[in-house]
C-alpha cells in the first residue's frame, strides 16, 4: 500500500498493463473469438507424396485349378489301378478293362479300319481310270460315271456326274482319298492305345481326388497339379473386385512372399456344397449372409504345398501414384464447393485447400491435388483463416530442456501480440 501512495502514477500504469494483458487474453482465447490469432497446434499429420493404394484383405485356400471328371461303365474295367490321393501323369492307367470288352472294342474298330481301306482302294482306282481316260486335249461335257467303279458311293458318283472337266473330278476324289487316309491313320491310333494300354487312362497331370461308384458307373475326379488360391467376398468387396487386378499372397509353410492376379470372380453366390468354401470356414469366418468366389493366380508354383493349405490375399482394387494420404475424418466438406482439408501454409498461416479425393480406404482419404511435400494438415475443427500457428515443439518428445529455452518475454509477446 505504502508503495502504490509514493508511487501512484507507476502503480497505475501496472495496474492498466496488468488489465489490458487480461482482456486481449479473454477475447484472444475465449471459444468463440473471432480475432486472428496463433494456434498452438498439437495434432498434425505431414503432406508426403507417394503411391497410395486401396486394398481388399481376405483369407485364402489353395485348390487346384482345374478338376476333371473321368466316366467309365463300371460291368467293362476288371481293376481299378489307382487310390485316392494318389499321382497320375498323362495316359497312365486308371482302370483296366476285361478281356471280353477289349477284344470287343478292337473288332469294331479294326471292322472300321477295313472299310476304309476298302473306300481308299475304290477311289484310287477311279482317280485312276480319270486319268487314263481323260485329258486336256479331249475335254468332254460330264464324266461317265458307270464307266469308272461301280463301289463308288451314290453320293460320290452324283457328284462326279455333276461336273463338266475332268480336272474337277480329279480334284473331289483327291479330296476323299485324303479324308479316307486321315480315318485309318485316327483307327491305327485307337487301336494301338487299346492294345498298349487296354484300359482307362489319364488325360492330364493331377493328383486323384475320388473314385465313386454309382449306378453301374466309375467316376474318377482329379486335381490338376497347377494350384490356384481360392477367396470368398461379400457384395460389397465383389463390387470392388476385378479381373487382372493385382494380389500380394502369404502362404503358410512358405516363407517367401508371392504375387499374382485376380483370376475370375464368379456371378453366382456360393453354396452349402462348395467343398473348398467348406474347407477354408474351417478355420476362417467367410462373409454373411452371402458370399461370392474369387480365384486368384499366383505368379510362382506351389510346388510343396498340398491343398487345403490356408493363407492371405491382399487385393488391390486402387491405386494413385504422386498422391497425399490424410484422416478421412479430417476432410472439411464444405456446402456446394467440394472437399477441402485445413493447411499451414508457408507463411505460418492457416488456409483451406481444395482437394479432390481419389478414393478412400478404411481410415484414410487419397487425393492427388497439388501441395508442397511436407505441409502440414489439420484436423477438421472450426479455425479461423490466416491465423498464425505453430506446432508442438519438438514433435517427437518434449523434454525439459526445450522449456529452459523459453523464457517469461516468450509467453507475454505470445499473449500481446
Amino acid at each position: 500500500m505504502a508503495f502504490f501512495k509514493s508511487k501512484p502514477w507507476t502503480s497505475l500504469a501496472i495496474v492498466l498493463t496488468m488489465l489490458l494483458v487480461s482482456v486481449n487474453a479473454y477475447f484472444v482465447f475465449k471459444d468463440d473469438s473471432k480475432i486472428s490469432r496463433s494456434y498452438f497446434i498439437d495434432e498434425f499429420q505431414k503432406a508426403y507424396i507417394g503411391t497410395n493404394t486401396e486394398r481388399v484383405n481376405k483369407e485364402t485356400i489353395v485348390a487346384p485349378a482345374e478338376t476333371y471328371t473321368i466316366t467309365a461303365d463300371a460291368t467293362s474295367l476288371s481293376t481299378v489301378n489307382v487310390k485316392r490321393g494318389q499321382e497320375v501323369t498323362l495316359n497312365d492307367l486308371l482302370a483296366t478293362y476285361k478281356t471280353e470288352e477289349v477284344d470287343d472294342e478292337l473288332t469294331k474298330l479294326e471292322a472300321e479300319r477295313t472299310a476304309y481301306e476298302n473306300e481308299l482302294s475304290d477311289l484310287e482306282d477311279a482317280l485312276s481310270q480319270i486319268e487314263n481316260d481323260y485329258d486336256d486335249t479331249d475335254p468332254k461335257s460330264s464324266i461317265n460315271t458307270d464307266q469308272i467303279n461301280e463301289k463308288l458311293s451314290v453320293t460320290l458318283k452324283l457328284e462326279l456326274a455333276q461336273q463338266n472337266s475332268a480336272s474337277t473330278a480329279v480334284a473331289i476324289l483327291n479330296g476323299h482319298i485324303a479324308e479316307a487316309n486321315r480315318q485309318i491313320a485316327l483307327m491305327d491310333a485307337q487301336i494301338e492305345q487299346i492294345q498298349s494300354r487296354q484300359g482307362l487312362i489319364s488325360p492330364v497331370d493331377g493328383i486323384i481326388a475320388s473314385i465313386k461308384e454309382e449306378a453301374g458307373t466309375v467316376t474318377f475326379e482329379i486335381y490338376s497339379t497347377e494350384k490356384t488360391m481360392l477367396a470368398y467376398l461379400s457384395e460389397d468387396e465383389w463390387q470392388k473386385v476385378s479381373a487382372g487386378q493385382t494380389v500380394d499372397f502369404k502362404v503358410n509353410h512358405l516363407k517367401d512372399s508371392l504375387s499374382g492376379i485376380v483370376l475370375e470372380k464368379q456371378m453366382i453366390a456360393t453354396t452349402d456344397d462348395s467343398i473348398w468354401g467348406n474347407e477354408l470356414a474351417k478355420s476362417a469366418a467367410l462373409p454373411q449372409p452371402t458370399n461370392y468366389e474369387v480365384a486368384l493366380q499366383q505368379g510362382d508354383e506351389l510346388e510343396d504345398i498340398p491343398f487345403s493349405t490356408t493363407g492371405k490375399a491382399s487385393i488391390i482394387v486402387n491405386e494413385a501414384s504422386d498422391s497425399y494420404k490424410v484422416d478421412k475424418s479430417w476432410v472439411h466438406a464444405a456446402k456446394k464447393k467440394g472437399k477441402k482439408i485445413y493447411i499451414i501454409g508457408q507463411d505460418g498461416k492457416i488456409e483451406l485447400k481444395d482437394i479432390h479425393i481419389d478414393f478412400k480406404t478404411a481410415q484414410s482419404a487419397i487425393f492427388t491435388d497439388n501441395l508442397n511435400e511436407g505441409t502440414p494438415m489439420l484436423s477438421d475443427k472450426k479455425r479461423n483463416l490466416s491465423a498464425y500457428s505453430f506446432r508442438t515443439m519438438p514433435v517427437e518428445k518434449i523434454q525439459w530442456q526445450h522449456f529452459k529455452k523459453l523464457d517469461w518475454k516468450h509467453y507475454i509477446k505470445y499473449i500481446i501480440f
